[in-house]
């Protein structure tokens, strides 16, 4: 009797020490996995995509810094490799500048007010012109899609470019322009030309208000020097 009782007892314990057994692995296999959602999934990716993007460009950098100062370290007495390495990054400093006429690859863009038989004499019609903010709207949208240079009706843009309103007229680098207004790019002619026709870019509503656009990729686009001087009146070096 007391053999019987004896596994009986054994025979339950093992029962209940599988299932305890059971249910930890279980537990322990659930807490393993992390679910995502699409939303999370395509954040996460875009956010490892972002970092990996970072790393390399800061590697590519490190590589570049790297190649010059051993270019340094093996330059002769007379510094020639310095010289010429200094007159290379003033050269192209000098193009980021728009100091030089630059060409290549790109878009066309014509933008032009409604035609006149659209004109209604009301309030609308403000709609229906190329306004300043239109212009920088585009230019923005330009700089976002890749452009590496860009010009107006033959002025080149450049950092401290403002686009004003003067009456039919915009102006440009103090230059006034008349419709049409001529906008080329320089860059990735495909990427800007997608990313300028996709339904969310501005270029789209100036096409829904009935103004005249246009837009072309182009294997040689040419855009020339800017034809402003900067000069600083107030400004001196830190002591």
């Amino acid at each position: 009797m007391r053999n019987n009782e004896a596994n009986i007892f054994v025979f339950a314990a093992c029962i209940i020490i599988g299932v305890l057994i059971s249910m930890n692995i279980s537990i322990s296999n659930r807490s393993s996995y992390t679910y995502l959602s699409s939303e999370q999934y395509q954040d996460a990716y875009t956010y490892k995509t972002r970092l990996q993007n970072e790393i390399s460009a800061l590697r590519n950098q490190y590589n570049e810094y790297m190649e010059k100062l051993t270019k340094y370290q093996q330059d002769n007495a007379d510094g020639q490799a310095v010289k010429k390495e200094i007159n290379k990054e003033l050269e192209e400093n000098n193009v980021i500048l728009g100091k030089v006429a630059v060409e290549g690859e790109g878009v066309v863009i014509t933008l032009s007010d409604a035609d006149s038989s659209l004109f209604t004499n009301t309030f609308e019609d403000q709609f229906k012109l190329v306004h300043n903010t239109d212009m920088i709207q585009v230019l923005n949208d330009l700089k976002n899609g890749g452009a590496e240079a860009i010009s107006i009706n033959g002025l080149r843009i450049v950092g401290s470019t403002e686009v004003y309103c003067s009456g039919p007229f915009l102006e440009v680098n103090g230059t006034k322009i008349a419709a049409p207004f001529t906008v080329k790019a320089i860059g990735n002619s495909q990427v800007m030309y997608d990313y300028m026709m996709s339904d969310e870019n501005y270029l789209k509503s100036l096409m829904l208000r009935k103004l005249n656009v246009n837009i072309s990729k182009n294997s040689k686009v040419e855009i020339p020097a800017v034809g402003i001087t900067e000069s600083s009146q107030y400004l001196s070096e830190q002591e």
